[in-house]
């Protein structure tokens, strides 16, 4: 089997990768059958990762939406995975789009994937430096940092521990933005994953994602300093809901999100 453009170096066709299998369960085309098959061992232990990934990109295309309505056209999306599947540029088509991961292979993925779309590029960098992403050439030959920016950090958060000072990192980047910025996230703040975790690694080698877990105050402290708009911090089925979309018990959706803006 040849190896696809879209699936370069050691994170090839014949190995999974994370993004790609976010991608599977979003209805993407950029995935392999190994993807598949680990995506297939995942679900074994927890049956609902699927709902989650699609509850929190359909949280992001509804706050894509929101953000181009109130005017915003420019994003940088910090630990995005692979643009596809509803992702911000196609949420918000005439929006300038800086997408970042730190996974060299996703990134080199995700730039053939937008090779040609104007207006939108793809930054290969650790979003909690956010001194070399807002100064890399991605950023500064894309967005116009004079205007308001919406920095979306969807479904991420939980992936980044403690040690490296998250809410100081997205200070920093609010700090940096013109006034009338946005800041959207979303974070998983229950546990329903840790025995199923457990349950993976006991049954499998492959190395499982490792979780930070915060409580509601912590997620909320996220936008200190931000006018929170809308309905607040809410279970992201509750946030702006649409009437084509439901969810049969919101409130008990183990994550949240939420929109701030810059005064």
């Amino acid at each position: 089997m040849a190896t696809p453009i879209w699936a370069p170096g050691v994170n090839g066709p014949d190995q999974p990768n994370t993004a790609r299998v976010r991608d599977y369960w979003l209805g993407g085309t950029h995935n392999t059958e190994a993807d598949q098959q680990q995506a297939a061992h995942f679900v074994s232990a927890s049956p609902h990762l699927p709902y989650l990934v699609r509850t929190h990109r359909a949280f992001l295309r509804r706050m894509v939406r929101k953000l181009a309505h109130l005017g915003v056209h420019q994003f940088l999306d910090l630990g995005s995975g692979l643009p596809t599947a509803g992702n911000v540029h196609l949420a918000a088509p005439d929006a300038e789009v800086v997408y970042t991961d730190i996974d060299s292979s996703v990134a080199a993925m995700s730039r053939d994937i937008i090779a040609g779309v104007d207006g939108v590029a793809y930054l290969c960098a650790d979003f909690c430096e956010p001194a070399k992403v807002l100064e890399s050439a991605e950023v500064r030959e894309t967005l116009d940092l004079t205007l308001p920016v919406a920095v979306l950090v969807v479904d991420v958060l939980h992936f980044v521990s403690d040690e490296k000072e998250p809410h100081k990192v997205l200070r920093t980047y609010m700090d940096a933005l013109a006034p009338g910025s946005y800041l959207g996230l979303s974070h998983t703040f229950r546990d329903p994953l840790q025995s199923a975790v457990g349950l993976f690694s006991s049954m499998y080698t492959d190395p499982v994602p490792q979780f930070a877990y915060r409580d509601r105050d912590q997620i909320v402290s996220f936008f200190d300093g931000l006018e929170v708009l809308g309905s607040g911090v809410v279970p992201l089925p509750l946030w702006e809901l649409g009437e084509d979309e439901q969810d049969l018990n919101p409130e008990h959706f183990p994550g949240l999100g939420g929109l701030g803006r810059k005064r």
